[in-house]
This record gives C-alpha cells, structure tokens and sequence, in this order.
C-alpha cells in the first residue's frame, strides 16, 4: 500500500488537487488498479522486456478520480524518467483501456519506515541479474543501488577529477578527502559516483555500515524522530553505526536550521570518529542559500570538487554504453548525432535514447538520423536560434500536461496558471522579448502580469524542488 502522498510529479504545484485523491474510497483506488493492471498488460505486449521491466514494472496504481489516474512509484528519478521520456506512450494506453480521456499524475511512494526491518523498495529497479550486496548485519536496510558502480560510470574530461576523488574515497573511507563534497548541474552523475562509492565500499568491506539518503530523507527522518520522542536512537544511526554517510542533494537543508544543528553535530562526529563523509550539491557550499557559516567552513577541511557538462566525445560514449547494455540496436551516425545535439546533461541524454528506443520498438521502425530528428524534434533546439514563443509554450503544455492553447487562453485553473506563468517565465529567459510583447504573445496578457508571473515562478523554484527542477530541464532544452 503507498505510504502518505509527499509529491506531485506530473504537476508539481498543485499539491492541493493531488491531496484530495488521499480521500478516495476503496472502490475507486480498487477501480484505479484495475484499470492499471488493463494497461500493464497493454504496455507488456507493446514495449521491449527491458523498457516495460526497468520503467513500468515498479509503478503502482493509487487513485482515480473522473478525470486523472495517479500512479505511485519509490523513486522520484524514475517518475522524471517516465514522465520525460515515455509519458506520451503511457497516457495512451490508459486512455485506450479506460475508453476515455484521462490524466496521468505520479506521486512519490514513501519508502519503508526507517526502523522497520524489511528492505525498502530500490532507488531504480535493477538490470536483469544484478549484482547482490547483502546489507551488513545489524544494520538498517540499504538504499544503494547495484547498477551504479565505476564500472559503469563513462568517465571523460568532464567528470575525470571527480571520479579520482571518489574512487580514493570507496578505496579507503575516512582517509582521503574527508569530507568530499561533490557539486555539479542537474542529471551529470553525481548520484551515480555516490551509489559507486558505497557499493565499492561494500565490496570492499562487507561489513562496512554504509548509509545513505537524500536531504529531504534526512529532515524527514529527523521530523519523526522528534514526534516519536526517539532522537537517541536518530543519533545513533548517523553517529554510531555508520562508517560511511552518504548525502545527496544538501543543498535542502538551506533554511532548516534545526535539521543543519542536527547535521553539524552529526558531521563532528563522524568526522571525529574518522568515519568518511560524503555529500552531494548543485551549487558550492559558498553558493546555498541559507547555509550556515560553521557547515561551509566544515566542508574546506576535505576536497570540494565539481563535475561538469560531458563533452560530445563523452556524451557519444555514454550513449553506446546505455545502448549496448539495453540491448538497442543504435549506429554510430545516429550515436553522433544525439551526442551532438543533446548537451544539456546526462539524464536527458539517455532519456532520449530511451525514448527513441520505444519509439522504434512500437512501430517496428530502424533507429536512424531521420527517426531521432522527428521523434526528438522538442528536445534537439536549433543550437544558434533562440526558439519563438509558439515553441516555448508547445514544449511547456508537453512538460505540464495543459493544452498549448488553454496556456495562451484566460482559464485559471491551477495546473493551467502555472503552466502558463512557467511559459512566460522562460519566454523571458530565453527571447530577447520585452514584459509588453511577452504579454502580447500570450493573448494579449497586461506586462504586469507577466512580470508578475516571472517573479512568482522564481519565488517557487525557491521552494518546490520539484517545479525547480521541471523549469530547469525545460529552461535546458531550450538552449539555456
């Protein structure tokens, strides 16, 4: 059964229309499922073994209301992945098995309790026969992932010295580099390094008490421990039993001062007990707003290190190892051509090939030049011209699930209105338009409203973490 409802994917602003599904009855999250397991089915017969395995398999039905189905999975990563990618092929499918219109929205599926001794739901499922790490005895249940190792990881200019500071981690935790603080764009690798590192470590060293978690796990834990008056035992699983923590994203813990007292006593420590420490961020420490000066004066006693933007040769690489190990027929021509044009990160990168991939697969078609230019024709931005309103909405109403016309329209529903102030939030960012002719462009809208909406969205992307990082990737492909 899902746990409490934490995120709205499909839609990441309107919380409050996700929130009422919670409230629906037996027969209806009993007619959601019935109408998912119609649609797995549909998908299993359509797609290749390793596409529905890998991006379908894990999804659970949660509710359905008249006009959306909300599915659920563990890991918000793969929701982007299949709300990216493949989302287009989903709703299709729903719609065929219910004989009528519907959206889709995802939402985060809570992990296992924390205290609890069954193993959590993984980050990603895993490749056909992974490899198994068994978790340390008297531990709490891992949360790393298998398939993200050195081996596995396409190393290249970009990402070279990041890679040699975190290899001198896994082989000697504690020794080298502590702590390591690993920043970087969206969708570079840098959950990769930090799943390779523990599983190294465990290689290494199967008793080696590995945790990680992400930044909203570790306030959401804190959060629990403090209502069910069990900080004792919180401290003791960060201070006590565990040689090596790993941290992603932490620049969320900006503005949390108790969940940065908590860290800050944590990191002593650790660091104190020689125990390694290991953090990830999207920004330098110098850079997270509402950081505390102690935290940032911590992190200059080990080795900050950032990756950066694959080169084409790296991005080329990268493609033909995704390809190879899923089993996707892809040329180099068609391998040069994505990696030429698709520079944004890697995450988008191989979510391209993915979905050119399904593409391929649902038509009985070759994937060719001319095949990847048609279906990608959103992703791959002429390099050189700045895409015109029609574009930017287009893309936008395909991110955000609204009709291009309802962005360019007066309906303030919700979803619509975001979607319509994050179209003229990029229009912004990436025309050389003025407030007036934005306005202009979008039905003849007043410049304050424009204005308005740009700084509402900014005011947002300070907030939602999930809206950030939808304009983010929107705001990529678009050249910026």
């Amino acid at each position: 059964m899902a746990g409490p409802l934490s995120t709205v994917v499909n839609n990441p602003v309107d919380s409050t229309a996700a929130a009422q599904e919670v409230t629906l009855d037996g027969s209806q999250e009993s007619a959601a499922q019935d109408l998912w397991r119609r649609t797995v089915e549909r998908l299993r017969g359509r797609l290749s073994r390793h596409t529905f395995q890998t991006y379908f398999e894990p999804i659970r039905a949660h509710a359905l209301s008249a006009d959306t189905l909300v599915l659920s999975h563990s890991s918000r990563f793969m929701i982007d992945w299949v709300r990216d990618n493949l989302l287009d092929i989903l709703v299709a499918d729903v719609e065929s098995e219910a004989s009528a219109p519907l959206k889709v929205d995802f939402i985060v599926r809570e992990r296992e309790d924390l205290h609890s001794h069954e193993a959590p739901a993984p980050v990603v499922q895993p490749l056909p026969q992974p490899m198994r790490i068994e978790p340390p005895p008297a531990t709490r249940p891992l949360n790393i992932n298998p398939k993200y190792t050195f081996d596995s990881f396409v190393v290249g200019p970009s990402n070279q010295f990041a890679v040699a500071a975190c290899t001198a981690v896994a082989n000697a935790p504690g020794k080298h580099y502590n702590p390591l603080f690993l920043y970087g764009g969206v969708g570079l690798g840098k959950t990769h390094l930090v799943h390779a590192v523990g599983n190294h470590a465990l290689k290494t060293n199967p008793h080696c008490q590995v945790v990680y978690l992400s930044s909203e796990a570790f306030t959401n834990d804190l959060i629990h421990a403090l209502e069910q008056h069990r900080m004792p035992e919180f401290r003791a699983r960060y201070r006590e039993k565990c040689d090596v923590l790993l941290l992603d994203d932490i620049q969320f813990l900006g503005n949390k001062k108790q969940t940065m007292e908590e860290f800050f006593h944590t990191f002593n420590a650790l660091h104190e007990a020689g125990k390694q420490i290991f953090v990830t961020s999207d920004k330098l420490p110098s850079e997270i707003e509402g950081f505390e000066e102690r935290l940032r004066s911590r992190f200059q006693w080990g080795l900050i290190a950032d990756i950066q933007q694959p080169e084409v040769e790296t991005r080329v690489a990268i493609l033909k190892r995704k390809a190879n190990q899923d089993g996707i027929a892809l040329t180099d021509d068609v391998a040069l051509f994505l990696g030429t044009h698709i520079r944004s990160n890697v995450r988008e990168l191989e979510g391209s090939l993915i979905r050119l991939s399904a593409f391929a697969s649902l038509t009985h078609t070759a994937i060719t030049v001319e095949l990847a230019r048609d279906v990608l024709k959103n992703v791959l931005v002429v390099r050189g011209d700045k895409p015109d309103v029609d574009a930017i909405i287009k893309i936008v109403s395909e991110a955000m699930q609204v009709k291009p016309h309802d962005i360019k329209g007066d309906r303030r529903q919700q979803g619509i209105a975001r979607a319509r102030q994050v179209a003229m939030y990029l229009t912004r960012k990436v025309t050389a338009l003025s407030f007036p002719a934005i306005g202009e462009r979008f039905g003849g809208k007043d410049h304050s409203t424009v204005i308005n909406a740009v700084e509402r969205v900014e005011e947002l992307m300070q907030e939602d973490q999930e809206l950030r990082s939808t304009v983010e990737s929107l705001h990529r492909r678009l050249g910026g």
